[in-house]
């Protein structure tokens, strides 16, 4: 009889394996989810620095948190504005965004905003390495802010 439980134990242990074992690593159970659920999870986080360092896991993370979807971007040098969450300039990404969504400001160049007001919780986060690297030009010259 503790033969069979010991046989018993034995094919359990090698079917867990075989689920949870990949070229001899551990896969973590929340990499079952699929692309779409996994993306949800991943609005959740605060972009910076959350949804930053969850890119940094793996190629899987980094594409999902790094996707159109989750962040909407104002980029004046993008010619082609098919491309998802991609917008001219940010008085158009504010009007398209949803409360909790974030928009990337790209760096270099400035940013002229007149007339603009944002009336739902948004992360405007400005790109490059330098705080002055982007600028957003308001109708009164006191307001200028950096990113």
């Amino acid at each position: 009889m503790e033969d069979e439980e010991k046989i018993n134990s034995e094919r359990s242990t090698k079917r867990f394996k075989s689920k949870t074992m990949k070229n001899n690593s551990f896969i973590a159970p929340i990499n079952y989810l699929d692309d779409g659920c996994l993306m949800h999870v991943f609005s959740f986080l605060s972009p910076i620095p959350d949804r930053y360092n969850t890119a940094l896991v793996c190629h899987r993370w980094n594409y999902l948190a790094c996707h159109p979807r989750l962040w909407l971007r104002v980029d004046q040098s993008v010619k082609d504005l098919s491309e998802p969450g991609v917008f001219p300039d940010l008085k158009t990404a504010v009007s398209v965004a949803r409360p909790g969504d974030t928009i990337l400001i790209a760096a270099g160049g400035s940013h002229p905003v007149s007339n603009i007001q944002i009336k739902k919780q948004l992360c405007l986060v400005g790109g490059g390495e330098l705080p002055d690297e982007t600028t957003l030009i308001c109708s009164r010259g006191s307001d200028r802010r950096y990113l």
